[in-house]
């Protein structure tokens, strides 16, 4: 049931500064495997096999223009979103060019009602066709994202990862207001953004550091309250800055 749902776009992309760095074109197709799972059998690695929910038939695999430099989505970028049987758990779209980010949204029929989505997956076309298992999609938990950036503490600038001496990278500590268990994941400070790891449902207070090879270089203040949200639910956090001493 594969449909082009933005078909425009596919002209747009031919003009697209992202797309015509190069004289050659870098088209590939993408082949975009989905699961569903829960959080507790996933703890004991049980394979995601779970079944599509009932009424979201659907699954919307979506390739939007992403920068890697401003780690931000392309301003006026194109977005193609290919669409697929949910149950087949598979599906390959129509050629795209450029560097994207790539996810998986679970719907309804006529699209209108998303159950979930996954998280997103960085791809660069000029590596070929490629092939990408999208996480499993977890109905008893959620995850959230973010963004960050360096200020130096007495001049209140924005630093690049080196110039701030974050070289061993960013990560973030979520805390269970319930219980006090805590989540650390660990990202590239490069990269400008980053996904957690699957988090139960609840509410949860979120710190970002940066690190260095001597120790942590700085910190963020708490973010309290984070709602995570079942069923594969992504809260974004949105830019938090980080305080370089």
């Amino acid at each position: 049931m594969k449909n082009l749902v933005l078909g425009a776009l596919l002209a747009a992309a031919a003009s697209s500064t992202a797309c015509t760095s190069s004289s050659t074109p870098t088209d590939a197709v993408i082949t975009a495997r989905w699961s569903f799972t829960d959080y507790a059998s996933n703890k004991a690695q049980q394979p995601a096999d779970g079944p599509c929910p009932t009424g979201f038939d659907t699954a919307e695999v979506h390739a939007k223009e992403w920068d890697p430099v401003a780690g931000d989505f392309v301003r006026g970028g194109i977005e193609v979103i290919d669409k697929f049987d949910c149950s087949a758990k598979a599906g390959t779209t129509d050629p795209v060019d450029g560097v994207f980010l790539v996810w998986v949204a679970i719907t309804d029929h006529s699209g209108s009602s998303v159950y979930a989505e996954s998280e997103s997956e960085f791809l660069d076309t000029l590596d070929g066709n490629l092939s990408v298992t999208l996480p499993s999609l977890f109905v008893d938990a959620g995850f959230y994202d973010l963004k960050w950036d360096l200020i130096d503490r007495v001049s209140q600038t924005r630093l690049s990862c080196r110039d701030a001496g974050a070289t061993a990278g960013i990560s973030t500590t979520a805390v269970a207001v319930s219980s006090n268990a805590s989540v650390i994941d660990k990202f590239d400070c490069t990269d400008g953004f980053g996904f957690s790891d699957p988090l139960l449902a609840g509410t949860y207070d979120v710190t970002v550091t940066a690190t260095g090879s001597g120790g942590d270089v700085g910190a963020s203040g708490p973010i309290a309250d984070v709602v995570i949200k079942a069923p594969n639910v992504l809260t974004h956090l949105g830019r938090v800055k980080v305080t370089i001493q």
